[in-house]
């Protein structure tokens, strides 16, 4: 069922399914629910699972400004208008840093987090990386901004028709436009969340591909090792998006975290 609800003033696109234990799945920068799908249309068969647009994407309202801890302060409010009780998170890159963000604001809001090629300080990953492989430069039209992310995003050798079909029925109808995706990234200007990484109480499992060139391993790492409580995995062969590669290895590590509860 998808439906939109009003939280903090604004209006988020939320699709749910299922029953049993609480589950939420947030996706990445530019993205929309839909990419969270391979998860989705898996876990609904065992758990009640709830993905939305983060607001600023997909069918949610896009504010002009906001940052990673209104993101967090929406994760909470979706929690509380739904009636959750310490749901499981699953967060995707930028999913993964509003995830974080909101173990370090509100410890006791979920009994589980599983953070998926997290960075846990810094400027936004891909305007860095992108300007970085255009020689320096900041002038990128946004098809030349594609193809310089998409060398970060899959492992080597992966190509065009390996994209198109990982995202086969996993893309939003929605386009953002210039200025919605000039708001995203100044959102995302500047974040920290090493500083009060010490606040988490919730277990975590970190997973991330050995090829994602936007928040590499060592990224990971550094999450890792400050978390009071987690289990790191880097996944052999993957990129950024690690449940399009590597699908049932991804599902078999956090089916064997999640059943520890």
């Amino acid at each position: 069922m998808e439906s939109k609800i009003r939280i903090n003033g604004i209006e988020i696109a939320v699709k749910e399914k299922g029953s049993g234990p609480d589950m939420i799945l947030l996706h990445g920068i530019f993205a929309s629910k839909e990419i969270m799908n391979p998860l989705f249309n898996y876990y609904c068969n065992d758990y009640h699972v709830i993905s939305y647009d983060l607001r600023g994407h997909g069918a949610s309202d896009k504010p002009e400004k906001f940052n990673i801890d209104d993101h967090a302060d929406d994760l909470k409010a979706v929690i509380e208008h739904d009636g959750m009780e310490k749901p499981i998170v699953v967060g995707l890159s930028m999913g993964s840093f509003v995830t974080l963000r909101a173990a370090e604001k509100y410890p006791s809001l979920m009994s589980r987090m599983v953070l998926i090629g997290v960075k846990g300080k810094g400027s936004i990953s891909l305007m860095q990386k992108a300007v970085q492989l255009n020689g320096g430069n900041r002038n990128i039209d946004l098809k030349e901004m594609g193809r310089l992310i998409g060398k970060l995003l899959y492992p080597p050798n992966t190509t065009p028709e390996q994209v198109a079909e990982y995202y086969l029925g996993n893309r939003g109808s929605v386009e953002l436009t210039n200025e919605e995706r000039k708001n995203i990234y100044l959102s995302l200007s500047e974040y920290d969340m090493m500083g009060d990484i010490d606040k988490v109480t919730t277990p975590s499992l970190l997973l991330v591909g050995e090829f994602d060139g936007l928040n590499p391993p060592s990224e990971s790492r550094k999450v890792h090792d400050g978390l009071n409580d987690s289990q790191l995995e880097i996944i052999d062969g993957a990129g950024h998006i690690i449940f399009f590669e590597k699908k049932d290895e991804v599902l078999d590590l956090i089916d064997s975290f999640i059943k520890k509860i």
